[in-house]
């Protein structure tokens, strides 16, 4: 009989399918555990060819970027419309639609997380009409599964893609590219993932509410348009969209309490300093901006001296160069990734929490309904010290590294 290959285990798992879409074998399929998309291998099916190994970026772990070719921008899309439709600056969308133009005439494809049927998958746009499908934040992960294959197709034939999605789902493609993914034609956008919750949330919330679907996770159209304040879901009640307010918003409290979490989330290998894709997206908290900036403002890292080119010279945003200090006061995830909320009966055995729990005390304590906060009250805590600390260490090694020195003090020289 043979072994079954050697993979992430569950504590590091991200579920970004990789090991799937490599096994030419069909001897690794898709299953579910604790609401999460996991892989289960028949090693009657094996033959031990290691390809899913190699595409494993847990256990064949990708090249991370230099901080020597990195920049940092604030900016947001040039269109009103697009900056609207966006979580913050809409910077990704400007980007994507920069992409087709830059290309026009020549086979594009932009890759990323489309919400439909209350669900996310990564589907690949062809037409520059239809990147609405990818705009705005989805705090629920994706169904990856299939994607590496489309993108590495896409790329033989000639194709330029931009591949978007979160810090995992890139390292998993260039893991499942191997040596072909420093490809000229290939460009990677990911987000700063603060970690994705499973789809149980979202049910959650939905039935919380008896609403049969989402619209959307963030929305700066109805009531005040200022980002800032857009961390609210729009669902439909009595037929109609309706946009909670945050306070009420049972699916925000459950995202932010983190215990529905992938539990790779809380070991994250990408949550660094030195990232993995050549652009890195994030809201720009931390800046003091006036009201003009109440739209959205986007956090720009071109990782790459190919990125850095691709961005200044992108039409569909306007950007601004900024400090790597202000990006991480807002932004800890740039640097960290290690929560203690992992350690909550909770997120530890999840399985059997949701067995022996009644289904609204389990509720009340999923979204930090009083007095059950109290408990969660010290892995906050704790991670928050971690972040300090580690904030701490990020400065000191500043002092010793002038590529990041240089990146955290950067005369800001906004136009």
């Amino acid at each position: 009989m043979m072994n079954k290959p050697r993979l992430a285990s569950g504590r590091l798992c991200t579920g970004c399918m990789a090991c799937h879409d490599s096994c030419r074998h069909g001897a690794i399929r898709v299953i579910q555990k604790n609401g999460f998309a996991c892989v289960d291998v028949d090693a009657g099916k094996c033959v031990g060819c290691g390809l899913c190994e190699g595409a494993c970026p847990i256990v064949s772990p990708v090249a991370k970027n230099s901080l020597a070719e990195a920049h940092v921008y604030g900016g947001w899309a040039t269109s009103e419309a697009v900056r609207l439709d966006g979580a913050s600056g809409g910077a990704f969308t400007g980007l994507a639609h920069s992409f087709f133009r830059a290309h026009g005439g020549e086979p594009v494809a932009v890759v990323g997380a489309a919400l439909a049927g209350n669900r996310v998958r990564h589907v690949v746009v062809e037409r520059e009409e239809d990147l609405h499908l990818l705009a705005n934040s989805k705090y629920i992960q994706s169904d990856t599964a299939g994607i590496y294959r489309a993108v590495s197709d896409r790329l033989r034939q000639g194709w330029w893609v931009l591949f978007s999605g979160c810090p995992c789902q890139v390292a998993a493609l260039y893991a499942f590219l191997g040596r072909h993914r420093e490809g000229a034609r290939l460009l990677t956008a990911e987000v700063v993932c603060h970690g994705v919750a499973s789809p149980e949330a979202l049910d959650l919330h939905l039935a919380h509410y008896h609403s049969p679907r989402i619209y959307s996770f963030r929305d700066k159209h109805t009531g005040t348009q200022d980002w800032k304040f857009s961390q609210c879901t729009t669902i439909e009640i009595d037929g109609k969209p309706c946009k909670l307010q945050r306070k009420s918003d049972v699916f925000y409290a459950i995202y932010s309490g983190w215990m529905l979490d992938r539990r790779s989330c809380s070991n994250c290998r990408y949550s660094s300093i030195h990232r993995v894709a050549d652009i890195t997206l994030a809201d720009f908290w931390g800046l003091d901006v006036p009201d003009f900036y109440k739209q959205g403002v986007s956090l720009i890292m071109a990782n790459n001296a190919k990125a850095d080119s691709f961005v200044r010279q992108a039409d569909g945003v306007y950007v601004f160069e900024e400090s790597l200090a202000k990006a991480v006061n807002g932004n800890p995830h740039l640097f960290t990734g290690f929560k203690f909320i992992q350690w909550h009966p909770m997120a530890l055995m999840p399985g059997l929490m949701k067995r022996v729990l009644p289904a609204r005390l389990r509720l009340a304590i999923l979204a930090n309904r009083m007095p059950h906060k109290l408990f969660w009250a010290f892995f906050k805590v704790a991670t928050m010290l971690h972040v300090k600390a580690s904030r701490r260490r990020l400065l000191r090694q500043a002092r010793h590294d002038k590529d990041l020195e240089r990146l955290l003090t950067y005369v800001n020289r906004r136009g």
